[in-house]
């Protein structure tokens, strides 16, 4: 079969029969999803970076002498589907931008942007705003597009702070978009629902939006307009009245969530792909005839999807490792170096997971791996049972400053790229400091809530 059909092919086919499982209740379908894992991570291998290639065959390989000295091939084999009620999310969620694009709003974006963009205190503050706004839909997709937004001759010797105000947005949305894998993860393991997480992450976000203000209203400066690079097609008015027709839109579709999710009895990770589904298509329609849509569809499987292989490949992988860690004792492991350091308390626990995550992951290893056996073994924890609220906002926060300050994060190489910069430069220099303050005001409220609750 053709390369170019059979990676989205096969991702398609792993997304889809996850869906399938969670409505039909069958070993076979199990199987399924494990061999369409398997199919996706072979065809994706080939295509890979030299590091990620290195660090997935680690996983894989490591995850294989484990087993084969343990439960067997076959164990690992089912463990290749441990994260792929994740992977749902972020293989459907993608399909919500090509709405978005067909409607244009990014281009009504720019032009509120050029209206009202005076100073680089307000270049930042929008772009973050922004960011954190439609990316918490779009995820990493939305970063180059916001970057190439604001890439005008105005913006242009701003670059830096664009790459912050992109940074910490996404960063922002991580801690409380249901539409992120982070959030994704956590809900997979811990015994929380959405709905708790989100009040928490939400203000912490917002909390985190008037932090950034603070740090860069020392730096803020005058912007020379460049009158060229404004949009006469489309007015203000037009631009400011579609733009709020998107807020409304992404506002009802998180409420229609969290109302399916109170109202049946399936997780939001099987709730978000197939509404994300259902609304790419109606919202599609609204903007191109089926015939159109259809073709928009089959660009996005061959070129979406394929841009996926390093994250759906280590997503796996690291899937399969955590499950193979696991079948060897990792969770007694874990049980006991806490045990052996006396950390009974979840307040002394999240900030050693802190600094195991972040010290990981400035030495390259990525925090999907670190979080997905630290959520396996935590969550089937007794010691901490009755704190998975607390341990799983505590997790997210610990996430959140790896994602902006480490220089090995897909954020930071994404940034650092756009920004013509290096990962040092976006990431710990830029945004460490930052990341560090959020953190402590996320901790004291894990406090306050351990206290109060």
């Amino acid at each position: 079969m053709n390369r170019t059909i059979i990676r989205p092919l096969s991702t398609l086919l792993m997304g889809s029969t996850y869906l399938l499982s969670e409505f039909v209740q069958a070993d076979w379908v199990n199987i399924l999803v494990s061999l369409f894992a398997l199919t996706t991570i072979i065809t994706y291998m080939p295509y890979l970076k030299r590091i990620p290639f290195i660090l997935i065959s680690a996983l894989l390989g490591s995850a294989f002498l484990i087993f084969i000295f343990g439960d067997g091939l076959w164990e690992m084999f089912l463990g290749l589907n441990t994260n792929v009620s994740v992977l749902a999310i972020f293989i459907f969620v993608p399909l919500l931008s090509i709405p978005i694009k067909r409607g244009r709003y990014l281009e009504y974006l720019e032009t509120v942007f050029n209206h009202y963009i005076k100073t680089t205190g307000q270049l930042y503050s929008f772009v973050k705003i922004a960011l954190m706004g439609v990316g918490s839909v779009m995820n990493l997709g939305t970063v180059p597009i916001m970057y190439q937004l604001t890439d005008t001759a105005s913006y242009q010797p701003y670059r830096m702070i664009r790459a912050r105000a992109l940074g910490r947005g996404f960063a922002m949305a991580f801690m409380w978009s249901p539409y992120f894998i982070s959030v994704a993860l956590i809900l997979s393991y811990f015994d929380v629902s959405w709905i708790q997480i989100f009040p928490i992450g939400l203000s912490m976000a917002i909390i985190g939006i008037f932090l950034g203000v603070l740090f860069e209203r020392k730096h803020s400066m005058p912007i020379e307009i460049n009158q060229s690079t404004t949009d006469e097609t489309i007015s203000v008015k037009e631009a400011k009245r579609k733009l709020i027709e998107l807020l409304v839109i992404i506002l009802c579709l998180t409420a229609l969530i969290m109302t399916i999710e109170y109202m049946v009895d399936l997780s939001v990770l099987t709730i978000i792909p197939l509404i994300a589904i259902v609304m790419s298509v109606g919202w599609g329609l609204v903007y191109e005839r089926p015939r159109d849509l259809i073709k928009s569809y089959g660009q996005f499987t061959q070129e979406r999807l394929p841009a996926m292989g390093n994250e759906l490949s280590l997503f796996i992988a690291a899937g399969a490792f955590g499950a193979a860690i696991l079948s060897a004792g990792a969770s007694e492991w874990i049980i006991d170096f806490i045990n052996f350091f006396g950390i009974s308390h979840i307040l002394v626990l999240i900030p050693v997971l802190l600094i195991i995550v972040n010290v990981l992951s400035f030495i390259g290893v990525h925090p999907i791996i670190t979080m997905t056996a630290l959520a396996i073994t935590l969550s089937a924890s007794p010691i901490f049972a009755d704190d998975h609220l607390l341990l799983s906002f505590g997790l997210l926060a610990n996430w959140m400053v790896s994602v902006i300050g480490s220089p090995f994060s897909g954020l930071n190489l994404l940034l650092s790229g756009l920004a013509n910069s290096n990962p040092v430069a976006v990431g710990p220099r830029s945004n460490l400091l930052f990341a560090l303050t959020l953190w402590f005001v996320c901790y004291l409220t894990i406090c306050v809530l351990y206290f109060v609750l």
